[in-house]
């Protein structure tokens, strides 16, 4: 554990604002217990296991990729530049003699069931451990599927030909289906964070996980750089209300995001949002109706699972879903084969127009990268984009914008970002028809203006997030920025 950490491992904060429930539908969830407003943070809680992602090998101390092990236990892995990792399991694994460690290190992704079994086997962690054994695994729905023989191969069958169950005191529960289960619990209820390299590992938060998934969440999740987690509330939360995160990229479809939930998690969403054909309003899996567009209507197509279809609000024209479903795969991959080139980008955008609501997720994703691409062009200072570079940014992030109010109301990081960029462009452009007397002192007063409402806004958001983050670094430049906006309108 980052030794950085004002928390010990597992360890939680703030409790008493909520407690645990259970039902038929959702399991343990979490419900609050007094009123919560818009900031208030709920959770704050250290992972009781780090695991690295991707068949990745990391650093047990500081996670940064290496091929070296402890040389005192010769298991777990460990870089050059940390010298010891947590005493207990290195004194522990060193214990062991006898232990077949070359199975262990062929197959890497056993570290993380390694240091889960030895989480149970150190009397001041098995708490944790107890904790995360009553979380959800979904272990039936798992058996004999890829996954599961995947993990037969790779970390059951290596950890028990090690001979490693026979140095635990719990010794007599080990056999496949626990090992099995471990790895279910792992997948079913880990969050991804961030490695130092920037790519995904594992961080295992009991208290976090019992969070039920909500589309339309009320809550924020945070992960500083010491890797402890802070949820708070995105907006007010009533008592007896459930607190929800959501599992999901809120930027996909129902379709989408149905599907990787129950890939991924097992189980189907039902939340509002997901029952709602037009998606709380924002039609971002809608389709254009060529009938009503024929006869100069403005009718939407929308799936009908039951169905199988897509039919028009409006006019009740029908499309088979999986042409759209086709459609939309072949669309994503012309999307993939051309990032980081705005012209074709733009291309691909005109092409979708003519098919996809104005909002549909595909046109959004495809927006947002352009958007990106003109902002790095804008922040280079060997270029001198015109005005019409100001003005495409502005417009993309206007249209995002729209779409996002509508599927994360209240706080939201990914709101607030695009509020500044927003802003920042706003206020750049402004100057800029300034410099070209294209408009006078008065009018770039009323425009900076504009600009500095829209930052308040955005940095407002952003304040809730932990000191340690991206996006409170973020705030600091965006609170230097505010204050040279403030100098300009004066």
């Amino acid at each position: 554990m980052n030794s950085k950490s004002c928390l010990e491992m597992g360890d939680d904060t703030l409790h008493n604002v909520y407690t645990i429930e259970r039902n038929k539908t959702l399991g343990r969830h979490v419900v609050a217990t007094k009123k919560l407003g818009v900031g208030e943070t709920i959770l704050l809680e250290q992972p009781i296991l780090i695991a690295a992602s991707n068949n990745e090998i990391r650093c047990v101390n500081c996670f940064k990729l290496t091929e070296s092990h402890c040389e005192f236990c010769k298991i777990m892995p460990l870089c050059g530049t940390c010298q010891q990792h947590n005493q207990p399991e290195c004194e522990k694994l060193s214990s062991m003699k006898g232990l077949q460690t070359d199975e262990l290190i062929k197959y890497n992704e056993t570290y993380s069931i390694i240091k889960c079994l030895l989480i149970k086997e150190n009397i001041k962690t098995e708490k944790y451990f107890a904790q995360f054994l009553e979380a959800e695994s979904h272990i039936e729905q798992r058996r004999n599927s890829v996954i599961w023989r995947k993990y037969q191969q790779n970390i059951v069958e290596p950890i028990i030909k090690s001979g490693f169950a026979k140095y635990l005191r719990f010794a007599s529960i080990i056999n496949e289906d626990f090992l099995q289960l471990l790895c279910a619990l792992i997948d079913v209820n880990a969050f991804e964070i961030r490695a130092p390299d920037g790519n995904p590992m594992k961080g295992l938060y009991v208290q976090a996980a019992l969070l039920s998934h909500d589309c339309v969440a009320n809550t924020v999740i945070s992960i500083d750089s010491s890797y402890r987690m802070k949820i708070y509330a995105s907006q007010e939360i009533e008592p007896g209300q459930i607190i929800t995160n959501c599992y999901i990229n809120v930027l996909l479809g129902t379709r989408e995001r149905r599907r990787i939930l129950w890939e991924s998690k097992y189980f189907h969403c039902n939340c509002l949002r997901c029952n709602d054909p037009t998606e709380l309003n924002s039609h971002i899996s809608s389709l254009l109706c060529s009938k009503c567009q024929g006869r100069t209507l403005s009718g939407y197509l929308v799936e009908n699972v039951d169905a199988g279809n897509y039919q028009c609000l409006v006019c009740c024209h029908q499309k088979p879903a999986n042409e759209v479903n086709e459609y939309l795969k072949f669309m994503q991959t012309r999307i993939l084969e051309v990032q980081g080139n705005i012209n074709q980008l733009e291309k691909i955008l005109s092409r979708l127009s003519m098919a996809l609501h104005p909002r549909h997720y595909l046109i959004v994703d495809v927006k947002q990268n352009i958007a990106s691409l003109l902002r790095s062009v804008i922040n280079d200072t060997t270029q001198c984009p015109g005005i019409p570079v100001y003005e495409r940014t502005i417009e993309l992030c206007q249209s995002i914008l729209q779409v996002l109010k509508l599927i994360l109301p209240g706080v939201s990081r990914l709101k607030a970002i695009t509020l500044y960029e927003l802003a920042s462009t706003q206020a750049e452009y402004r100057r800029l028809l300034y410099q070209k007397k294209v408009i006078d002192k008065t009018k770039l007063r009323e425009y900076l203006q504009e600009a500095e409402k829209t930052l308040r806004e955005s940095i407002r958001m952003l304040l809730y997030e932990p000191k340690a983050t991206p996006e409170a670094r973020l705030t600091h430049s965006m609170l230097q920025e505010f204050k040279y906006l403030q100098t300009d309108i004066k």
